[in-house]
């Protein structure tokens, strides 16, 4: 009896059968599942070849999740789709019964980075509640094929929310992969068993799949037919169901046989042998409708045809009957997205291309935005092509904030298409090169930008591209900024509006380089303040009036310094572009904490944070965000510093690098580090220092120096250290505290001990003498006082000097400061408040080498009795207590910090930081630590 006759191995639809082999992978995921219902969060990655069974493997975990009693949500990537942005995400996240956003929420895609950065945070706040609400489970599958939005979300949603009742399942293919595919496997830090990677099935699986297949026993024959599909589960479905479909099974008494032998049929074969089985205009639908995408259109695929919708029902009809299409959520789709592969594949090269590119001209006809078309688009267009570079100019701009890999590629083909009109590829590559830099294209940005100049150009053309060039060689090299600078200013008749930001960005870089430079910078001020002001440019007069409070800072004259600040920040508010280097209220605040105006620098930058919250300005945000873990290091609160350092750099995850805050918080991460003894953080601040000691001369390189210096220090090699604060302090004497802060006054102190403990007296007094020609200038500013009595107490050894320094100290709220001068006397009572200030910071490290001390004066301290624990509730800092409260009565992170003002990801900080030293790892466990906490002090 023919096996298709009696419906026996009619089963063909590939994932309808039992799951075999997969034991192994099984177990994990059940457990995984278990450990979910129980309040435990997992991420679980499944990878294998095309066709190995990770779409019926992540079906597998559905539905073993939904008869768990676990919500599930699932979607996909789709290589149609990669240009819209969180497209996968949204689109599970927005269907099914387990709708989880309301269906009014997060309809549009963010327009700029700010607006990616809310986004973000939006879906983790519906997430969280989501997972408060009850455990849930989110499956993703061809993880390679995600958008950026999506796989962006996926580096940084799953980490964030692990301490929820969360379980992320996703599955993508092995192979190569785009950089952001890579980078989002690279992130999700996966732990032992969470990483399933499918082999292929063993022999005895492949005879339970086949028996499966055939609703029968294969005989030898099958079985060997079946082992020609090296183990893949799509291909034994594909070869099974091959000789069904050519009747060459016959069943009998329970057993299989195949009644003639055949050659096994590859998988391209197989599809098309299937296609060869329906009728002309059905294989003609299906050829073009592998064209045009995943998900088959009826509009469109009649438009390419030239047959009516209506008579192209009967076609799709046989599709669906030979399973080459099937249905899903209403539309029609290819079965696998291999088999649309390889129907394509099979047309030729020039027939495909022409299909697509009149599929192109269609979508664009029928209003479809260019971004969802452009990939297509930039493949079939030809050199030339004008229109073609004018849609992916628009789309490269309409892609560059919340999909900017795509945007580069857009940018690229545009510029390789306009290779016959010079003048215009010049035009595209000075629009491009912004967005090659933020990318991390930086030297394909200036080769592009090299080769356009080697060609006369209109001035405003080349104007463009040297501006372009001086921002991305910023990034790089201060001297190449200011040599392009320079090259566009001296272009012959350059208007105002374009002059003013050329100037403001060579003086910019100028006073970021060294004593000659900044000089410059000082005589170039006025005319670039007359540019700007002829050209009504706010944002470069914003610039150039902060880099006069820059210069007014290094000729030491800080009244005026904050004056100018003052300005620079009306003048930035005013401005209606965003194009101002940096903030000026930033500089400002961190100006007043240098000066020991500690609670008024916090008070500006906690202003400052709300008012980037309210209104949505997430560059802002974190250059805030930035300012305060700085002003907490002053402050010597270091848990606070940590966490608000943490932050700047998780945000610069999903707004992209950047430059200066990114550069300071890692400064002040190995500033705490050095502080707290965390090896760990010691290691990255000395690899942070090393890496931008690699940089040229400039703030940058010389706060490397300084940090790599103390690193240098506390490791016992003073030689090194010395060596190094030569170049950390430049020709001012004083170490360069980070690039976007003021030198720290207390660094020179710092410096005087590291170089008399090296026996470098002479540097020691120039320090010295440098302190005090400061405090003379500003007689009025108690921290320059003291510092230049510390100093100058430690190189003469005057006790009575550094009492008064000591006291002096008192009335400055930097504790680590004054902890470090009371322990410079020695003395035992001043040794035991310097323990105290230590322990009070969480500066570990310091604290440990002040015991020491009190130890060798025969005075033993217990830590224990006088100090913070590391571990358990009391471990916890003020703001880890505040927020773990309202973490346990429900408060999503959002609203934790809707309330503290301060960033989500300041909040996951803290969390993480008040997990580690709870030791626990779930909000379910952490709500239960709290009430029980609360119960006991109230008994």
């Amino acid at each position: 009896m023919n096996a298709r006759e009696t419906k026996a191995g009619a089963a063909s639809e590939f994932g309808q059968y039992r799951l075999r082999g997969r034991q192994s992978e099984v177990t994990a995921l059940r457990a995984c599942l278990a450990a979910l219902s129980r309040g435990r969060g997992a991420t679980v990655l499944i990878q294998g070849s095309p066709g190995i069974g990770k779409t019926r493997m992540l079906a597998e975990a559905r539905h073993m999740a939904e008869e768990a009693g676990l919500r599930v949500i699932h979607g996909g990537g789709d290589p149609d789709a990669q240009t819209i942005p969180f497209g996968a995400l949204l689109g599970a996240l927005h269907t099914g019964g387990e709708r989880i956003l309301p269906a009014q929420a997060v309809q549009a895609a963010p327009a700029t980075s700010s607006g990616r950065y809310w986004l973000l945070q939006e879906l983790q706040e519906y997430l969280e509640r989501a997972a408060l609400a009850a455990p849930l489970v989110i499956a993703i599958d061809d993880l390679q094929w995600c958008d950026e939005g999506t796989l962006l979300a996926l580096r940084t949603l799953p980490q964030r929310l692990s301490p929820h009742p969360l379980a992320w399942i996703l599955a993508a293919r092995t192979g190569p992969l785009t950089p952001d595919a890579r980078a989002t496997i690279s992130a999700l830090n996966l732990p032992g068993g969470h990483l399933l990677t499918l082999a292929p099935l063993a022999g005895k699986a492949v005879a339970a799949m086949t028996g499966d297949l055939l609703a029968a026993t294969p005989d030898r024959g099958i079985l060997e037919l079946a082992q020609q599909a090296e183990g893949r589960p799509l291909l034994i479905n594909e070869l099974i169901n091959g000789v069904l479909d050519e009747g060459a099974v016959t069943v009998a008494d329970g057993v299989a046989r195949l009644t003639h032998r055949r050659l096994p049929l590859r998988f391209h074969a197989s599809v098309q042998h299937r296609l060869e089985q329906v009728s002309p205009a059905a294989r003609k639908a299906a050829q073009i409708a592998s064209v045009l995408g995943r998900t088959v259109s009826l509009d469109q695929l009649a438009e390419l045809t030239g047959e009516s919708a209506v008579a192209l029902l009967e076609p799709l009809d046989e599709l669906l009957m030979a399973d080459l299409l099937t249905e899903s959520d209403g539309a029609l789709v290819f079965s696998h997205d291999l088999i649309r592969e390889a129907i394509q594949a099979a047309l030729p090269a020039t027939l495909r291309k022409a299909l697509r590119r009149q599929a192109v001209d269609l979508r664009l006809a029928q209003g479809i935005p260019v971004v969802r078309i452009a990939a297509d688009l930039a493949e079939t267009a030809e050199p030339g092509d004008g229109a073609a570079v004018g849609l992916l100019r628009q789309a490269a701009r309409d892609l560059a904030i919340v999909t900017p890999s795509a945007a580069v590629e857009m940018s690229r083909r545009a510029i390789e298409l306009s290779a016959l009109d010079p003048m215009r590829q010049a035009g595209l590559i000075a629009e491009s090169l912004p967005l090659f830099t933020r990318t991390g294209r930086v030297g394909e940005a200036l080769a592009l930008a090299e080769t356009a100049l080697r060609r006369p150009l209109p001035v405003d053309v080349e104007a463009g591209i040297r501006l372009g060039l001086a921002l991305v060689a910023g990034q790089q090299s201060f001297t190449e900024a200011v040599r392009h600078s320079r090259a566009g200013i001296a272009l012959p008749g350059l208007p105002p509006r374009t002059r003013a930001p050329l100037m403001s960005l060579l003086a910019f870089n100028l006073a970021l380089i060294d004593a000659e430079e900044i000089a410059e910078a000082e005589g170039l001020l006025p005319e670039a303040l007359a540019t700007a002001d002829q050209a009504a440019d706010l944002a470069s007069r914003a610039t150039l009036l902060g880099v006069s409070s820059i210069v007014a800072e290094h000729r030491l004259d800080v009244h005026r310094a904050l004056d100018l600040a003052g300005q620079a920040v009306a003048a930035s508010r005013d401005a209606r572009r965003t194009d101002v280097l940096w903030l000026p209220g930033v500089w400002k605040s961190l100006l007043l904490s240098m000066l020991g105006r500690v609670e008024e620098a916090l008070a500006q930058a906690d202003d400052g944070v709300r008012r980037a919250r309210h209104h949505g300005q997430a560059d802002q945000l974190r250059l805030w965000c930035m300012a305060r873990c700085r002003i907490y290091l002053d402050a010597g609160r270091l848990g606070d510093a940590r966490a608000e350092a943490e932050a700047v750099l998780a945000m610069s995850d999903e707004l992209g690098p950047g430059n200066f805050d990114d550069i300071t918080a890692r400064y002040v991460l190995g500033r705490v580090a050095l502080n707290t003894g965390d090896p760990e953080e010691l290691a990255r601040g000395e690899e942070f220092a090393a890496s931008i000691m690699r940089v040229e001369a400039g703030q940058i390189r010389r706060a490397g120096a300084w940090l790599a210096a103390q690193v240098a220090a506390e490791g016992g090699d003073h030689a090194r250290a010395m060596e190094l604060t030569t170049e950390a302090a430049g020709s001012y004497h004083r170490p360069a505290s980070a690039l976007s802060c003021p030198a720290d006054p207390a660094d020179e102190v710092a410096l005087v001990r590291l170089a008399l403990r090296a026996g470098d007296r002479s540097r020691a007094v120039l320090v010295t003498e440098f302190a005090e020609t400061r405090h003379r200038l500003n007689a009025d500013i108690p921290i320059f006082a003291a510092t230049a009595l510390h100093a100058r107490a430690l190189v003469d050894g005057d006790d009575a000097l550094l009492d008064r320094a000591v006291e002096l100290y008192g009335d400055i709220p930097r504790p680590l400061v004054l902890a470090a001068a009371l322990e410079d006397t020695g003395t035992v009572g001043h040794l035991d408040t310097a323990l105290r200030l230590y322990e009070q910071a969480e500066a570990e490290h310091d604290a440990t080498r002040v015991r020491d001390r009190l130890k060798g004066l025969g005075e033993r301290r217990s830590r224990a009795v006088s100090g913070r624990p590391t571990a358990g509730w009391d471990s916890l800092t003020a703001s880890e207590l505040q927020i773990i409260r309202l973490v346990a009565g429900g408060a999503t992170n959002k609203q934790v910090a809707d309330r503290l003002y301060l960033s989500p990801h300041t909040v996951s900080t803290h969390l993480w930081h008040a997990f580690t030293k709870l030791g626990v790892s779930s909000r379910v466990e952490l709500t239960r630590l709290v009430l029980e906490h609360e119960a006991t002090c109230h008994n």
